[in-house]
């Protein structure tokens, strides 16, 4: 969970670039059923779809449970805590579980190969094991959040490399880390308010930088009652709703940027170009009735401090493919509003577990790697093939 939330400037240029882009499009649009593609002055691409699947005769993917690791045994499989997941090359799965500081590695068929990492402040040991991301050809790199470091392993648990890091005052459990399609490696860096691209390999080589994009400024809030030990506490929190930044890396080494207000995502560079805006036609869901005045009741406001609408976006997924699953709902996703590399609208994935937003679901070419819980509540990692013969 993040304990501090600045605001850039960038935050307010994506914000506004979504209100002209979709207010421009939507009238132009409306009752087509084809995908348009403008290219506008500058060179910016805009891909407008309608709300309808544009997948083909071979009709929208779906997705297919082939493998769940978990017990409840004192076993390699039983998870405490898992905060992030990674897939390498081979198909080989790493569990981060930092309630025991551990890196857990399974076969492709879901067999425990092998651990390493403990609790400790020691080379390859953990204060808070805060995220992991997979560096073709062999390189695991692993974020501490405490200890504020970098550290890689090689698939075998071996420590190569060690790199202190000034992270701030923030943090984010799971780390935002990324590699794309060329093999580097993106990390948040919220000490300096931005993201940093690396080059591949052990070592710590800075590429460029860019600023972080942020949530929309607003002074929304309200105070809950919070139990921390054995007392309590107030807490501010959002208003449920409220539009939102949403961010992430995508295999050319861009960023996918959104404003969760509206369906429409933006891809930038790290110099700050917007190099194309993929759009549905489709409008945030109402916020009304019985639902919003349940809401208001259970945090203690007003009804009308609420927005009128829900989020139409809830945060942005990418595969190596260039493929986006973008997740609509609150809570545990059930489906994926899935565009293909072009921006084309392929249609509403559906999934036949719950898979948990936190850690980030790891999405590849022909396969889903996430976290679904049973009835009491016990992670188990889940990965689901992606059949798109339909």
């Amino acid at each position: 969970m993040r304990t501090t939330v600045p605001t850039s400037s960038l935050a307010v240029a994506v914000g506004t670039l979504l209100v002209t882009t979709t207010s421009a499009a939507v009238a132009q649009e409306r009752g087509g059923q084809r995908v348009r593609v403008d290219t506008l002055e500058g060179g910016r691409i805009v891909v407008s779809n309608p709300d309808s699947p544009q997948a083909g005769p071979q009709g929208v993917p779906t997705l297919v449970e082939v493998l769940r690791i978990g017990s409840l045994d004192d076993t390699c499989d039983a998870f405490g805590r898992i905060m992030s997941l990674a897939v390498d090359g081979d198909g080989r799965i790493y569990v981060a579980d930092s309630q025991s500081s551990e890196i857990r590695v399974f076969s492709p068929e879901g067999e425990c190969v092998r651990t390493f990492g403990r609790s400790g402040e020691g080379p390859g040991e953990f204060s808070l094991l805060a995220g992991i991301a997979w560096q073709p050809p062999g390189f695991l790199w692993t974020i501490d959040s405490i200890a504020e470091r970098l550290t890689v392993f090689d698939s075998l648990g071996t420590v190569l490399a060690t790199h202190p890091m000034r992270l701030g005052p923030a943090a984010a459990h799971p780390w935002p880390m990324w590699v794309d399609g060329g093999g580097s490696l993106h990390v948040w860096i919220p000490g300096f308010d931005s993201f940093v691209k690396y080059g591949t390999g052990p070592g710590l080589d800075s590429l460029e930088s860019a600023p972080e994009p942020e949530r929309m400024p607003t002074r929304e809030a309200f105070t809950e009652q919070a139990a921390v030990g054995g007392s309590r506490i107030s807490v501010q929190r959002g208003i449920p709703y409220l539009p939102s930044i949403l961010w992430t890396m995508n295999p050319s080494g861009n960023m996918w940027q959104a404003n969760s207000s509206a369906f429409a995502i933006h891809e930038t560079t790290y110099g700050g170009d917007t190099l194309r805006t993929v759009r549905l036609d489709r409008e945030a869901p109402r916020l009304e009735g019985r639902e919003r005045d349940s809401i208001a009741d259970a945090i203690g406001i007003t009804a009308r401090r609420l927005p009128e609408r829900k989020r139409a976006l809830e945060d942005i997924r990418t595969g190596p493919d260039g493929w986006v699953w973008i997740e609509t709902e609150q809570g545990a996703t059930w489906a994926w509003e899935v565009f293909d590399e072009r921006g084309y609208y392929v249609g509403r994935v559906a999934s036949p577990v719950p898979i948990e937003k936190k850690p980030f679901p790891v999405f590849g070419t022909d396969r889903v790697t996430g976290v679904t819980l049973d009835e009491l509540d016990v992670p188990y990692v889940v990965q689901l093939r992606i059949v798109r013969g339909g």
